[in-house]
């Protein structure tokens, strides 16, 4: 397993340095026809007389009338909340010139913050281009677990399955785990936009913040070994099946990994080997839970985003680290991380996550499973203590069903997800 976690790490990460090479720009252009066509290649010339347009395809020129295309329309939002609907005459690294029904506007792109297509027949819309868009329906404040460098709007707030946020101004939110409650985990998980500066083309932002956490168990795991002296018998017969002692104790073992801090304890009248059927009579070890205790998390995230090729989205990537203390133990634990995030199409987004954790092991290697079904875990032979690579990956999908509703799927657990955003 560990060398096939091996493999899809490389592969992610190859695959993220081909998305960083990606070169937004593009001299192709799409032109959307009136009868559904659509032809994508290089504009070569334009006929000043007759306004017929010369393209260059993969497979040829071709020679497009002005009367059979539709128009192409955007509404661009601005950070002031202004909405603006026209023609992009022309566009650079710094600026917009919108033609509108008004007159001609230089936009600074820097005050840009949404872009919307439409094609349009003689003024009437034709329809929304699904296909071109500036950026998808969502914004990620985190990827999976983890935190990006965004933050919700002022105003905004969502409720998922687990959780709840609310964007108190546009650089500072609010998060916590209502799922936590249940158990009087009171926890708080702020978070601080120190910066954020670019474009829709390229856009750069860091934050801060932490969670803290009243009463906590986390998912953080390590390997617990332990040995016993089990007495030898076995049931007598002739004596009412009462258990009989003979010879000298066997030795018996126990290792797994277990959540930090779980206690690990056998029963004295369950340290039984029969020696007539030749095993353990309880095979099974009493764990307890660690307490719930006071956790604290510390938190760093810096996101890249850039456009795609043919203004078909965007692509993220996230460096971030998380420092934290656990009660049951001295020294920080320390996680690093890159995620990614591409929107595939408007209402959806692919992310995918290579993140460094020692604490962390899937929940296959767990003690306990996913589900908290325990197996045989004594036995006579000393458990090897198996490697588990520090270096772990999630793949995953956001559906955005509606402007506020939201399914996800991930391979690591929790697989399935759901929330709202208002």
């Amino acid at each position: 397993m560990n060398k096939t976690k091996t493999i899809i790490a490389s592969f992610l990460i190859l695959f993220s340095a081909f998305l960083f090479a990606e070169n937004s720009s593009s001299d192709e252009q799409t032109i959307y026809l009136k009868n559904g066509d659509k032809i994508t290649g290089t504009i070569i010339e334009t006929n000043a007389q007759t306004g017929d347009i010369i393209v260059e395809t993969k497979y040829g020129k071709l020679t497009v009338k002005p009367e059979n295309i539709l128009e192409e329309v955007v509404s661009i939002e601005l950070a002031t909340g202004d909405k603006l609907k026209g023609r992009i005459l022309s566009k650079n690294d710094k600026t917009t010139d919108l033609l509108t029904e008004y007159g001609l506007l230089k936009i600074n792109n820097t005050d840009i913050v949404a872009i919307e297509y439409e094609l349009q027949d003689k003024g009437r819309k034709i329809a929304a281009k699904t296909e071109k868009f500036a950026q998808s329906n969502e914004r990620q404040i985190d990827v999976f677990y983890d935190p990006t460098g965004y933050t919700l709007k002022k105003g905004e707030l969502y409720i998922s399955g687990l959780s709840w946020g609310f964007g108190i101004t546009d650089k500072f939110q609010v998060t916590s785990k209502w799922s936590g409650y249940i158990v009087g985990n009171f926890n708080i998980r702020p978070k601080l936009q120190l910066f954020r500066f670019g474009t829709l083309e390229k856009e750069h932002t860091f934050s801060i913040g932490g969670h803290i956490h009243s009463r906590n168990n986390p998912d953080k795991y390590e390997w617990i070994e332990k040995d016993y002296l089990f007495k030898k018998g076995y049931y007598d017969a002739s004596n009412n099946y009462q258990w009989t002692s003979v010879g000298s104790d066997t030795m018996v073992y126990y290792g797994a990994y277990n959540k930090i801090g779980t206690r690990i304890t056998v029963e004295d009248e369950e340290m039984r080997f029969n020696i007539e059927s030749n095993e353990i009579e309880n095979p099974w070890i009493n764990s307890v839970e660690p307490d719930y205790s006071p956790y604290y998390e510390v938190f760093a995230a810096y996101t890249f985003s850039k456009a795609r090729k043919g203004n078909t989205g965007q692509i993220s990537h996230t460096l971030g680290a998380v420092i934290s203390k656990h009660p049951d133990k001295d020294e920080l634990m320390y996680k690093a991380y890159y995620a990614g995030g591409i929107d595939v199409r408007k209402n959806l987004i692919l992310n995918y996550e290579i993140y460094y954790d020692p604490y962390y092991v899937e929940w296959w290697n767990r003690a306990d499973g996913i589900f908290g079904i325990f197996t045989e875990n004594l036995s006579t032979v000393k458990p090897n203590k198996h490697y588990i690579s520090p270096v772990h990956f999630d793949i995953g999908f956001i559906y955005a069903v509606t402007d506020w509703l939201r399914f996800g799927i991930h391979f690591q657990p929790y697989i399935f997800g759901i929330y709202m955003k208002f």
